[in-house]
């Protein structure tokens, strides 16, 4: 109940944020849309039965850990721009380390130029942050985390025609 309100309340956030910035002079810094939600799991077998079995979703691609265990498993809303990001709690990790929601990520235009949009309208930019949105991440697209007032967590990212996301993308119709 808490992930489906959560859900809804980003959703309306993001639909608010769209009708604000239509009336507004300034451009959206580039964002185009919600692009996941990172949720933690408890049970990782149990979870992909509920989100491919259940609600249709297909897993795309998973980011191991060091020992071979899973990071994050990546699932796709089929004919959507929009992912889920599996997060299981690591072997002997405490279920609870890891928070309901974990993130949820945004999909930019152009990330270097949405750093500079957040920076010109006041959002504070550590000097490193440039350089490290330039390098590909693990799943290949370019990101940047960035927190919310209440210290939410806010993925931007910049899906690369070679980035995981992008190959399942180009498959849609």
């Amino acid at each position: 109940m808490r992930k489906v309100l959560f859900a809804g309340l980003i959703l309306a956030a993001v639909a608010i944020g769209f009708r604000r910035a239509a009336c507004a002079t300034e451009p959206t810094l580039g964002i185009e849309n919600l692009g996941h939600v990172g949720i933690g799991v408890t049970d990782l077998p149990r979870a992909l039965h509920f989100y491919e079995g259940t609600l249709g979703l297909t897993e795309t691609f998973r980011l191991n850990r060091p020992d071979g265990s899973p990071r994050l498993v990546y699932l796709h809303i089929p004919h959507s721009r929009t992912f889920v990001e599996l997060f299981p709690a690591a072997k002997g990790e405490p279920p609870a380390h890891l928070p309901p929601v974990y993130h949820f990520g945004f999909f930019v235009k152009n990330l270097q130029a949405t750093l500079h949009g957040l920076s010109a309208r006041g959002y504070p930019i550590p000097a490193g942050a440039y350089a490290k949105a330039a390098k590909p991440a693990a799943d290949g697209t370019f990101l940047y985390f960035i927190f919310d007032p209440d210290g939410n967590r806010i993925e931007l990212s910049q899906i690369n025609p070679d980035s995981y996301q992008g190959k399942v993308l180009r498959h849609e119709p």
